[in-house]
């Protein structure tokens, strides 16, 4: 089975990313935090946990939010992609269609296969974290079992 999909690099797509390995693996991480500086300084009047998540929200809203914003409009100008990727059983073949340059990549390339309710996340065994997201609605079922089957584990 041969699968192409165009992938291009946006600002909601390299958004969808971040926040998918920020709820992956941050999220628990920055709670900790919070938790540690609410039990060190907890808030009048509040306990360590509703301190704990009032100094998350104020995290969040007063520096994660503008640091993902900003980091996400230097990595779409930074690092553009538009790109038409072909999945086939032996190989992932990527065309670029800015540079008029190919790119061959084995299975080894993608690190994991994640599904959830609505997509199916390629996780890109690379230094800095990438991940191409097919959508379940654009993919038919053929397509859908075709990546299963690649998923390792």
């Amino acid at each position: 089975m041969v699968i192409i999909k165009r992938i291009q690099t946006t600002y909601n797509t390299v958004l969808r990313a971040k926040m998918y390995f920020f709820f992956r693996k941050s999220l628990w991480m920055y709670l900790l935090g919070m938790l540690m500086l609410g039990y060190a300084f907890p808030l009048e009047n509040a306990g360590v946990g509703p301190s704990a998540l009032i100094y998350f929200f104020i995290f969040a809203l007063v520096i994660l939010v503008p640091v993902y914003h900003f980091s996400t409009q230097a990595m779409v100008r930074k690092a553009p992609l538009d790109a038409n990727i072909e999945f086939n059983e032996q190989s992932i073949i990527i065309r670029h269609i800015d540079s008029n340059s190919i790119e061959t990549k084995s299975w080894d390339w993608i690190k994991r296969i994640d599904v959830t309710r609505k997509d199916i996340l390629l996780i890109v065994d690379h230094p800095t974290r990438f991940l191409i997201a097919l959508e379940k609605s654009k993919l038919t079922t053929p397509e859908i079992q075709f990546f299963l089957s690649k998923k390792k584990g």
